[in-house]
């Protein structure tokens, strides 16, 4: 079973009978809030999601869905429907941590070092100066600033070159695209395997078993505020006054 079907499969096993009473996909994040309140979101693959003016099935109708179905949408090739399900699924799984710290001030790096980097995560790029080599894998390169000594190059290069890094950053944005299983597999000989961001699924048990190490994802503490965020094409930063960073070693 692949981690992204063991990481849906926990998020059904503590549903119960919540089910969706709110979705929001916005432009830059998609939102969801479950009958219980709580709220989860998930990046939007904006770029992805086809020529349709219509991106997901069953529009208009979702409300009342049981998030024991909606989590498994998480496993869907439609994009849209990946980023609800990873939304559904984060809100069942990201809440009753304590708040942590900014994920800048809980890594390090040495010369030694060989950085790998999956997806954009602009707070930690300045953290891996000193790395002797650090690889920056993004699926659209020419969108990545310049940043010193990182080689920046397409994603669908990361396999051949993770191996051989001793610490990992992988986005969250990994578990809606699918990619999460592979690229966890590539870097098992690394010391250190980071997942950040919004997207981040907080499943330290199944995590744990494929070498993640350090998981800093987002609780969100303000669901209503949330989905206004997203609605209004908010972003990771804007969403902070709803939520709150959590960072948990595993």
């Amino acid at each position: 079973m692949r981690v992204e079907e063991r990481i849906v499969e926990e998020a059904v096993k503590r549903a119960g009978d919540l089910s969706l009473q709110e979705v929001c996909i916005g432009v830059g994040y998609t939102g969801v809030v479950l009958s219980d309140g709580h709220g989860g979101v998930s990046y939007t693959f904006r770029e992805s999601l086809g020529p349709s003016c219509g991106v997901i099935r069953e529009a208009g109708k979702l409300r009342g869905t049981p998030v024991s179905e909606a989590a498994r949408w998480m496993l869907s090739e439609n994009l849209a429907e990946a980023s609800v399900g990873a939304a559904a699924v984060n809100a069942v799984l990201n809440r009753g941590f304590l708040p942590g710290k900014n994920i800048a001030e809980a890594v390090s790096c040495t010369e030694d070092d060989v950085i790998g980097m999956v997806g954009w995560f602009c707070p930690l790029v300045w953290k891996f100066q000193q790395a002797s080599r650090f690889y920056l894998f993004e699926q659209r390169p020419e969108t990545c600033s310049p940043s010193g000594i990182a080689q920046i190059m397409e994603a669908d290069l990361a396999p051949q070159y993770l191996g051989t890094c001793t610490k990992v950053v992988l986005t969250g944005t990994s578990f809606i695209n699918g990619t999460a299983d592979g690229l966890l597999a590539a870097c098992r000989g690394a010391r250190e395997i980071i997942l950040v961001g919004a997207s981040t699924p907080m499943c330290p048990p199944v995590l744990a078993e494929y070498g993640v190490t350090l998981l800093a994802g987002t609780q969100i503490r303000d669901a209503g505020r949330m989905m206004r965020i997203v609605a209004e094409g908010g972003g990771g930063m804007d969403l902070s006054p709803a939520s709150e960073k959590l960072l948990e070693r595993i």
